[in-house]
């Protein structure tokens, strides 16, 4: 169905989108004209050494990504200016254009089939569109309040489909999956567009013969799937993490104290060579990684302990040891970070330790008393996500001072097992209901409302509980979860992926 202006509203997140700002219905409100430029690009040419004349292209510079731009515009009226308030202010908002037909528009949550974001849009000038008062009567028109925006992002959202994947490849439940790409244009590569590959990791195969964990990957975003035995990890030893480390994959285990790697590249041709790196301490076994950079990781375990790695092919020492359980001495089971002085861990009991240096580690009052926390997502320097394992979600805004509760559908039973963003305003959740079933719930609003996946009419497949979720910052309408199937026995892989 071909998009026409009668059936577009306009949506709007003063301070941005985020979990404690409520979305504005603005419905006599109109965007017009929403740009996202890009400066030329610059052939540069050499002289042509077989012709006079005559020149050949040697290379291009690529045009300036510009910023993108939408105008706003209201009847002006006998209330106060919206427009003319956010001026004055001078606050970034967020401007989302929801478009459908057969659909109620004032539906927040599914009355929509697809959306046109614009992130922090910050208001350039306001000014009145045309004469305030005329000399005759032919003149007179209804007067508008106007206003040009200037953004940061531009993308679209749409509904979405889930798939089972890679079901011949899996024997045992997935613990943790990962997307580990980059845009490639195909100058330096095979092109992708930043979502194509796609790394998850089994528990070992406890059958008859008894086999390591395996390693599941695609490297055309789910199209085809393979599989390689992970044959550095000891035979009975369960991995506990995936990351993406520069050009390596990276396995972690609590079991064997060790992380194991292998180039991406190889592993999707099947000719990887694995590495296994140890030097844990006995009391601090690995639970979860983050990787921020090839020279910026953290790895959190038992007994509180977190280490940082500036190479993950050395061997682990005391140096690397951040905190020895001085924070706390609770199992750490997630970690995230903002940039790499900013980070957060969560665990067992309550326990959530944070650092705003990069280096030393505090704890402060979680927000579950007697809960273990199993997922932690950092929106900003204070602003942090943290799940549990009673099913409840909570954000604080204040680094841990207060937390608030953020109810879902479902909240309050079950457990929360992870919490990913692809950017500000679109994030994934996945949930495990108290009756043993695990389900995908997505924002839209920077986690201010949670919906059920899928908004359309198709269905996600039935899972006993998905462990992980993997995003792409470059595609808000694709996620990969996994966790396991509805025998108890095997792994499953799900897809959602814009329709």
């Amino acid at each position: 169905m071909k998009q026409t202006t009668d059936n577009a509203r306009l949506w709007i997140i003063e301070n941005r989108a985020g979990p404690a700002n409520a979305p504005s219905y603005e419905a006599e409100m109109r965007a017009s004209k929403p740009e996202w430029p890009r400066g030329d690009p610059k052939v540069i040419y050499t002289p042509d050494s077989a012709n006079y004349g005559r020149f050949k292209v040697a290379g291009k510079i690529e045009g300036e990504d510009q910023s993108p731009t939408v105008s706003l515009a209201k009847r002006y009226d006998e209330k106060l200016s919206t427009l003319l308030r956010i001026r004055k202010t001078a606050c970034d908002i967020d401007a989302q254009i929801r478009m459908g037909r057969c659909y109620n528009p004032t539906d927040m949550a599914r009355g929509w089939t697809k959306i046109l974001v614009l992130e922090a849009i910050s208001p350039a000038g306001w000014s009145i569109g045309g004469d305030l008062n005329v000399f005759e009567p032919k003149d007179r028109d209804m007067l508008t309040d106007e206003m040009k925006f200037t953004g940061e992002n531009l993308f679209e959202i749409v509904r979405m489909i889930y798939a089972e994947q890679a079901k011949t490849d899996i024997v045992a439940e997935v613990v943790d999956i990962a997307i580990c790409d980059s845009v490639q244009c195909g100058s330096c590569g095979t092109p992708s567009d930043g979502c194509q590959k796609v790394f998850a990791i089994t528990k070992v195969n406890s059958g008859s013969p008894g086999l390591p964990a395996e390693l599941i990957y695609s490297g055309n975003q789910g199209g085809t799937w393979g599989d390689v035995i992970v044959d550095s990890l000891h035979i009975n030893d369960d991995p506990t993490g995936l990351a993406c480390v520069g050009p390596y994959v990276v396995i972690i285990s609590q079991a064997g104290l060790d992380h194991h790697y292998a180039e991406a590249a190889d592993i999707l041709t099947e000719t990887e060579t694995w590495t296994e790196v140890t030097g844990y301490n006995a009391a601090g076994g690995p639970n979860a990684i983050f990787a921020l950079t090839p020279n910026h990781i953290w790895v959190v375990g038992q007994g509180g302990y977190v280490y940082k790695l500036t190479d993950i092919t050395a061997t682990v020492t005391a140096a690397n040891i951040q905190d020895a359980g001085s924070a706390t001495t609770q199992a750490l089971n997630a970690i995230h970070g903002y940039d790499e002085l900013n980070l957060v861990a969560v665990g067992a009991n309550n326990a959530v330790i944070f650092t705003n240096d990069g280096v030393t580690w505090a704890a402060v009052t979680g927000p579950a008393p007697a809960v273990a926390l199993n997922a932690v997502w950092m929106r900003s320097e204070t602003e942090w996500f943290v799940g549990d394992a009673g099913g409840n979600l909570w954000y604080t805004r204040n680094s841990g001072t207060t937390w608030v509760a953020k109810a879902f559908p479902g909240s309050g039973s079950g457990v929360v097992e992870d919490i990913q963003f692809s950017n500000d305003t679109v994030g994934f959740m996945s949930h495990t209901t108290a009756a043993g079933k695990g389900r995908i719930l997505r924002t839209i609003d920077g986690g201010y409302s949670w919906v059920v996946a899928p908004e359309g009419d198709t269905s996600v497949p039935d899972n006993d509980k998905l462990n992980a979720l993997a995003v792409c910052p470059y595609d808000v309408n694709l996620v990969f979860a996994a966790g396991l199937n509805t025998n108890a026995v095997d792994g499953i892989i799900i897809k959602g992926y814009g329709s």
